[in-house]
């Protein structure tokens, strides 16, 4: 007779998850967020909405986890805190989850901020711990496969000054539009702090194209100072300066009178050729004031500002590209936008 003793005490109705592609109910008594995701950010009206969901439907969409590295028999979360919280909130016992060994902190941020649900100072953070750990901004860039200037702008919000912090709380968290104001803030720091305050006071938007109205505004004192000069008195500066060169060449050459007259008569004739040329020459080409060299399409997409991709190929006919101002690209229904402004690029 075949010997089972040895299989006594071993729990064979729930076997342990493994990474085989399909989601497994776990308990959630058995499941621990990462202390170091990336995701920092829980808005309430955003959970709210979630525990109503899942309470009336269940989470739909697994989150995904992976062995926890010190505590057997719990799992570590590798993206899907927000649903996790939620069915906690909601008081369920169980949730869906995928079993994936490999993933890593690069797939935390690429899979949320593929989804758009990374806040910009989630990113910024993300960021910042991985230049402490010693990598390159441009390595960093490449893995999340954006672009230099993502990292740069998104590096602005963290430590913001703050009226940077009032705008950011505010809703106002496009990465290019803080980094601006924050190299406007370093230069004019009392006059930002007003003008932040003040928009924020009137219920007024604080957007790049209003942050570069301010810019020019606070910058062109300067350059006028800088370069104020009387234009009426350079002409006659320079008749002084070419009659002393004939005075200097004179001294120099001891010419007599006759050679002083040659030299003037000589100089008069180039002037009146200089004139003579600058009279033949096609006077340019006015340029239309009405037309816009490099169009700049504002638009409204899902509450959020976006620059309309006018020089890429639409995916399909009705869909357009647009460009969010932290730099996502993404293909979107014509019939959803919603136009803010067209100006010059």
């Amino acid at each position: 007779m075949l010997d089972l003793s040895a299989l006594e005490g071993i729990d064979l109705g729930n076997p342990a998850p493994v990474a085989d592609g399909t989601p497994k109910q776990i308990p959630l008594t058995d499941i621990l967020e990462d202390p170091d995701q990336p995701r920092v950010e829980f808005p309430e009206d955003q959970m709210l909405k979630m525990v109503e969901s899942i309470k009336a439907r269940g989470v739909k969409t697994p989150i995904s986890v992976k062995p926890h590295p010190t505590e057997q028999g719990k799992w570590i979360i590798n993206y899907g805190a927000r649903r996790f919280r939620a069915s906690v909130m909601a008081g369920k016992e169980t949730i869906p989850a995928f079993v994936d060994n490999d993933h890593d902190d690069y797939d935390q941020v690429m899979e949320n901020k593929e989804r758009l649900n990374h806040s910009p100072i989630e990113l910024a953070l993300f960021i910042q711990k991985k230049i402490k750990q010693g990598e390159k901004k441009n390595v960093i860039a490449k893995k999340l496969n954006e672009d230099p200037v993502f990292i740069s702008t998104h590096l602005a919000l963290v430590d913001m000054p703050e009226c940077l912090s009032k705008a950011y709380d505010a809703g106002f968290k496009s990465p290019k539009t803080l980094y601006d104001l924050r190299k406007l803030w370093e230069s004019f720091p009392e006059e930002v702090n007003a003008w932040v305050d003040e928009s924020l006071e009137n219920g007024q938007d604080i957007i790049r194209s209003k942050v570069q109205a301010l810019s020019k505004k606070l910058k062109e004192p300067k350059q006028a100072e800088a370069t104020e000069a009387d234009p009426e008195s350079e002409p006659q500066a320079q008749e002084s300066q070419e009659q002393t060169a004939i005075i200097d060449d004179n001294e120099s050459f001891n010419f007599n009178g006759n050679d002083q007259a040659e030299a003037t008569e000589e100089l008069e004739v180039k002037k009146l050729m200089d004139q003579s040329n600058q009279k033949e020459q096609p006077e340019a080409k006015e340029e239309d004031p009405d037309k816009i060299k490099k169009p700049l399409l504002v638009v409204i997409h899902d509450g959020r500002q976006a620059n309309l991709m006018l020089n890429k190929k639409p995916s399909s006919l009705g869909f357009a590209w647009i460009k969010y101002e932290d730099g996502t690209e993404v293909s979107v229904d014509c019939s959803s936008l919603e136009i803010e402004y067209l100006q010059e690029a």
